[in-house]
């Protein structure tokens, strides 16, 4: 998809907007799953893949976590900056325009202590899901946490096209085992129970070796 789609969605009320921030991303993080622990260096640092209106960074924001969020859509990062404000965080939070796929990401380095993506590596294909892999490797390191929430099914299970349903023409998916394929070789996965809609989400919560 194109930045400028994701304005228009953005604009007409994008249906992950009514979400807000992840629920099981602040179960996690209620249960200690997530930790904040100030490090050496200060808070820890979190990275947000796809950061959109920055609901997820900015939570994590209030929760300790000096975090960068990352999105090639400017109007919502826009609306990110402004949440940020208002929930008088900026100091803490970071927003940039840019392509998570580039083998470089100016003004973004590594290596991060929490990655989170929601919503975000399930909706590439090809070259563009691979350079985001390489990215999430890239800014990683030992110890670091990968919270993932995407939707995952066979597409051949999918009906072609359907209302309010993912579908084989409408949506990109990742296929079941994939996150294994793409990660398993430097992360630790752990599968978590599967929220109770919308029907094919997961979660994941990785550990990177």
């Amino acid at each position: 998809m194109k930045p400028w789609l994701y304005t228009l969605l953005y604009k007409r009320g994008a249906a992950w907007e009514h979400v807000g921030v992840s629920p099981e991303l602040r179960g996690l993080l209620a249960e200690g799953r997530i930790a904040a622990p100030v490090t050496p260096a200060g808070r820890p640092r979190a990275l947000d893949l796809g950061c959109g209106t920055g609901a997820n960074a900015v939570f994590l924001a209030q929760n300790g976590y000096d975090v960068v969020g990352v999105d090639f859509t400017e109007y919502a990062l826009q609306r990110a900056r402004e949440r940020a404000r208002e929930a008088a965080v900026e100091d803490h939070c970071r927003f940039v325009n840019a392509d998570l796929s580039s083998p470089r990401i100016p003004g973004v380095e590594g290596p991060f202590d929490l990655l989170i993506d929601y919503g975000t590596l399930d909706d590439t294909t090809g070259p563009v899901r691979r350079g985001m892999v390489n990215t999430v490797l890239r800014l990683s390191r030992t110890g670091t946490q990968f919270f993932l929430w995407c939707f995952s099914a066979d597409k051949k299970d999918l009906p072609l096209v359907a209302r309010r349903r993912m579908s084989r023409l409408l949506h990109t998916v990742m296929a079941p085992g994939e996150e294994q394929r793409l990660f398993g070789h430097a992360f630790d996965i752990e599968r978590l129970p599967d929220p109770p809609r919308p029907e094919h989400a997961a979660c994941f919560l990785m550990v990177r070796r």
